[in-house]
């Protein structure tokens, strides 16, 4: 209990005056939200489908786009089955509405399966059928959150360089702060200029996560010349795993959590923050995205 209340309190004090500072947002089209990292296992998806109930509780209509081909499990966490996926709508003709799964607070699932990895291999009727697809998300999404693969592969960078917008997601450990920075290298080798934002998970102690921000920026800055804003950092707490057991999303299942509180502050943080990018929509990305190749 000491524990829980010290962190609480710390989390208080790291972000307490933000509320007073809100503005209001203005937007036109979805904002897409690319999460990634550097490594496997720092809590990546779990953070992506937690920010979306965050959202949806906040009033917005939220999209998760699970781009991680290998260890995808967006569904196990959301608690929610995708009829299909997206090599269904670009090889069989189904509609998007077809293959979309309904998650808690009117939160919409869509997996991408192995058809996002074939987009360079359409022909130019399948891109526009599928990008017409794809676009009916914009007329219907505030924000879309798309979970990409943990690593370097084509496909992971090249969603993180089509995005409006990037949060990087790692943990002290080091070897996850190198691999975050490596994320961080290669967009900036690409000539990535989309916002740049860090959230640390798994944090022990407020310290502990301040000295990862400030590592990380610092060589980033310094050697990339790539500014890191910092979203937050998410307290370790035991109810994650509990949440993850029972296929109920964390803030859902335990929405007064340590780890919970600081999810909320996370997204008031990316809804509410100065500096947001013009949104461009899932179109768009997938146009960006496509012209890569």
């Amino acid at each position: 209990m000491n524990d829980q209340a010290n962190r609480l309190r710390q989390m208080n004090e790291m972000m307490g005056a933000s509320r007073s500072a809100i503005l209001k947002p203005i937007q036109t089209q979805a904002r897409v939200i690319t999460v990634t990292s550097g490594k496997g296992g720092v809590g990546k998806t779990n953070v992506t489908v937690a920010l979306a109930v965050a959202f949806a509780r906040l009033g917005k209509k939220v999209l998760i786009l699970d781009a991680d081909l290998g260890l995808s499990n967006v569904d196990v966490i959301l608690g929610a089955s995708a009829p299909g996926n997206l090599f269904q709508v670009i090889h069989n003709g189904l509609d998007l509405n077809d293959v979309v799964a309904d998650g808690p607070l009117g939160i919409k699932f869509i997996s991408g399966g192995s058809g996002i990895y074939d987009l360079s291999n359409l022909s130019d009727s399948q891109i526009q059928y599928f990008l017409h697809q794809v676009g009916q998300f914009d007329n219907w999404a505030d924000i879309i959150l798309i979970d990409t693969g943990a690593g370097l592969n084509r496909m992971v960078l090249n969603f993180v360089l089509a995005a409006d917008e990037v949060v990087v997601v790692t943990t002290p450990e080091p070897t996850a702060v190198a691999d975050a920075y490596a994320v961080i290298k290669a967009y900036a080798a690409k000539g990535g200029q989309s916002p740049v934002r860090l959230i640390v998970n798994r944090v022990r102690e407020l310290a502990e996560g301040e000295g990862v921000l400030n590592k990380l920026a610092k060589v980033s800055q310094r050697f990339l010349g790539l500014p890191i804003s910092h979203l937050g950092f998410i307290f370790e707490d035991r109810m994650v795993q509990k949440a993850v057991t029972s296929q109920v999303p964390l803030m859902v299942a335990y929405p007064d959590s340590v780890a919970a509180r600081c999810i909320d502050r996370i997204a008031h943080s990316l809804l509410f923050g100065e500096d947001l990018p013009v949104p461009r929509g899932i179109r768009g990305l997938f146009q960006r995205l496509l012209a890569r190749g």
